[in-house]
């Protein structure tokens, strides 16, 4: 056997092991999710569930399906009003020269390294001052905050593969920063702004602290109502594989229909002209 053909085949024993190291949890979530209790903990192991058993599914989507609301509002939400303050700070970031230009960049960054949990009791406090525990707009305001420098900074990245000349160009024609922004750089760098709209709304739609410290019954979200299900007396696995598979679905249909251009703007720039 040649050198190369026994490095590929090895190459490729490495990718399947460490690809099941990643998909044999999910699929036991997801072949959990048709489980009741007693297949759950069956001996030997029920390794093939009947598919047609959908109880832990109808339970949990008719006692959740308020939380579920609430956390599509929350992170739909959160991503809109993320990506409006984000975008043109990354602009102004790279196009526009001022002084402290650079200390501002590096300062928008080091928000993002503050811990969600040190901000949590000045802003309990604040909010409650504003009365605005327990409300949806308040999870937004805070998702937000916490994930401007992230967009800002991947965005940032984004618009500085545009050629310069290009907006040099545009504006000698006379066109203004406004409409360079929206007719140029946004529809250019695309495959920049859905990355980073997916990835904020996965931060949004997966965050579980934040929203257990500032709720306490309205505006709760799903991550919550998926941790309630774990309680001292007993843990019903099937009910909670089942919450798992929802609250999987809208992250992995998000990431299906924005894949073309999730991959153009994963892989824009890894090729220097």
């Amino acid at each position: 056997m040649r050198t190369s053909v026994r490095k590929n085949i090895i190459l490729l024993a490495f990718a399947i092991f460490f690809m099941l190291i990643f998909i044999l949890p999910n699929l036991w979530m997801l072949f959990g999710s048709f489980k009741d209790q007693n297949a759950m903990f069956s001996l030997p192991p029920v390794w093939i569930p009947d598919f047609t058993y959908i109880k832990n599914f109808t339970i949990m989507l008719s006692q959740s399906y308020m939380y579920l609301l609430n956390s599509l509002i929350v992170t739909i939400g959160s991503t809109i009003v993320t990506l409006i303050f984000s975008l043109p700070t990354a602009f102004g970031l790279t196009f526009f020269i001022f002084r402290g230009q650079n200390f501002l960049a590096d300062w928008i960054l080091s928000t993002r390294m503050l811990p969600p949990v040190a901000a949590a009791v000045p802003l309990f406090i604040l909010f409650k001052y504003l009365n605005l525990l327990d409300s949806l707009f308040a999870l937004i305001i805070v998702y937000t905050a916490f994930n401007i420098p992230f967009a800002v900074w991947v965005s940032a990245s984004f618009f500085r593969r545009i050629p310069k000349d290009l907006i040099e160009a545009s504006r000698i024609e006379g066109a203004s920063w406004f409409d360079i922004f929206l007719k140029i750089a946004v529809p250019l760098s695309k495959g920049g702004i859905a990355t980073v709209a997916i990835f904020v709304f996965i931060f949004s739609w997966n965050e579980l602290l934040i929203a257990l410290f500032f709720t306490v019954s309205e505006a709760r979200t799903f991550p919550i109502f998926i941790s309630a299900q774990v309680s001292q007396a007993q843990i019903i696995w099937g009910n909670v594989a089942a919450a798992t598979v929802i609250q999987s679905i809208p992250p992995i249909l998000l990431t299906i229909f924005l894949q073309k251009n999730i991959v153009s703007g994963l892989t824009l720039g890894a090729v220097k002209n």
